[in-house]
């Protein structure tokens, strides 16, 4: 996902980000550490579209990335499809192929895959951009949707939390329409233990000397929340969740 203490927000004028940066980024979100406070969330999001990307039954030839921050996974579908990655103006990424303030600016069904990672939270008019997704799609094309649930947001911004049954509504009308949650309470307890340590300590200012420490405690907690994990998944999901993440995945009819 995008950093999000990064604003994608159009009107916001962030600092651009170093190539170094700009690299952490991305390897943080494709290939996330242990000694991530946010480990196990990045974990699961890239495990999970990975899976679901697989199953994308059309030939992908097109794929679009919504809001397509550092461009971290663009190797997860085969060598060859053309990606197309948009973001907002402003945006501290530098590498998107189309910035625009207006939401889609492309023809009708240029695409086989829309990809909308850890964005869709952003979107003021949900059932217009969920419109425009199934618009820019060639018939038969898949729409992937992932954003948090159980997480922090910056009250500067604009930014919603939906539940799986929201989610869901919003593709009425559309096919295979798929609800995964990407981890629950122990992938949960890890972030945010996790984030409320990376916060006390000062984000992004530890002391060199103190980094291991700080390393290690990180490891330890998402070593604990994997083990909780593993306990809720053997208990099943039952009726009441409390996700991590959440992710939909749709098909555009192919009439239309």
């Amino acid at each position: 996902m995008p950093d999000i203490s990064i604003s994608l927000v159009p009107g916001s004028a962030p600092r651009q980000l170093s190539a170094a940066e700009l690299a952490a980024v991305r390897d943080s979100r494709r290939r996330p550490r242990r000694t991530q406070f946010d480990y196990l969330h990045a974990r699961r999001v890239v495990d999970d579209l990975a899976a679901r990307l697989r199953r994308v039954e059309q030939p992908v030839r097109d794929a679009l990335d919504v809001w397509c921050g550092s461009r971290p996974y663009e190797d997860l579908l085969p060598a060859g499809v053309r990606w197309t990655g948009f973001d907002v103006p402003d945006n501290p990424y530098g590498v998107a192929d189309v910035v625009s303030a207006e939401f889609l600016p492309f023809e009708d069904a240029s695409f086989d895959v829309v990809l909308c990672v850890e964005a869709f939270q952003w979107v003021r008019d949900p059932r217009h951009a969920v419109a425009e997704f199934r618009r820019v799609l060639r018939p038969g094309g898949t729409a992937i949707v992932t954003l948090p649930y159980a997480y922090e947001y910056d009250r500067t911004n604009f930014e919603r939390r939906y539940t799986g049954n929201e989610l869901v509504e919003l593709f009425d009308g559309w096919d295979a329409v798929e609800l995964s949650e990407n981890g629950g309470r122990g992938v949960a307890w890890a972030v945010l233990t996790g984030s409320m340590l990376d916060h006390a300590v000062g984000r992004g200012r530890v002391a060199h000397a103190a980094w291991p420490l700080l390393a290690a405690t990180y490891a330890t907690i998402n070593a604990v929340g994997t083990v909780l994990a593993w306990v809720e998944d053997r208990h099943g999901p039952g009726s009441v969740a409390f996700p991590m993440n959440l992710m939909v995945a749709a098909r555009r009819p192919a009439g239309g």
